[in-house]
């Protein structure tokens, strides 16, 4: 079922995920929600904190565009570095400059509780490394440098007018 994406300026119900411990129909569940609502909003992945829920799942698509679940994830390696424009359903329609890892490896479980590891590189680990952040109760915006946080401030105060705008004369 397609479930609402919490977004600026709401706040999240829990200040960090909670790690899976039971592997059940609750759990499957939250999972296929999570797809429905990545397929619903044009996404590439999302954290269940991103709908709301406390567990700490992440869903991606890969480079093929298949579903990744990953349950439980942490990065746990890292290398280099890379600067990319990254927009985040949380704040829609406003993009920052942040700097993330090029290169990480993450363990994780799938949803029969097995643990895996997984290298990613590029666009999928900035991915990866965004969606894991939620589950953390971060945003891009914890990973801005400060110059790029003030801008991205000064955008949201702007967004802010417009929105409340908006609302007023709707």
């Amino acid at each position: 079922m397609v479930q609402e994406l919490i977004q600026y300026p709401a706040t999240f119900s829990v200040a960090y995920a909670t790690d899976v411990r039971s592997f059940n129909e609750e759990l499957f569940a939250l999972i296929a929600d999570l797809k429905d609502t990545i397929n619903e909003n044009n996404l590439e992945g999302l954290a269940a904190f991103q709908i709301g829920n406390y567990y700490n799942v992440v869903v991606v698509k890969d480079e093929n565009g298949a579903f990744l679940e990953m349950i439980n994830p942490r990065l746990i390696a890292y290398n280099g570095k890379r600067v990319t424009r990254e927009k985040t359903a949380y704040y829609p329609d406003i993009e920052a400059e942040v700097a993330r890892y090029d290169e990480i490896t993450v363990v994780y479980q799938d949803r029969n509780s097995k643990e895996h590891s997984l290298k990613a590189s590029g666009d999928f680990s900035t991915l990866i490394q965004r969606k894991i952040d939620y589950t953390f109760g971060a945003t891009f915006i914890h990973k801005m440098s400060k110059k790029e946080r003030e801008r991205f401030e000064k955008t949201i105060g702007q967004k802010q007018k417009s929105w409340l705008k908006k609302f007023l004369h709707s």
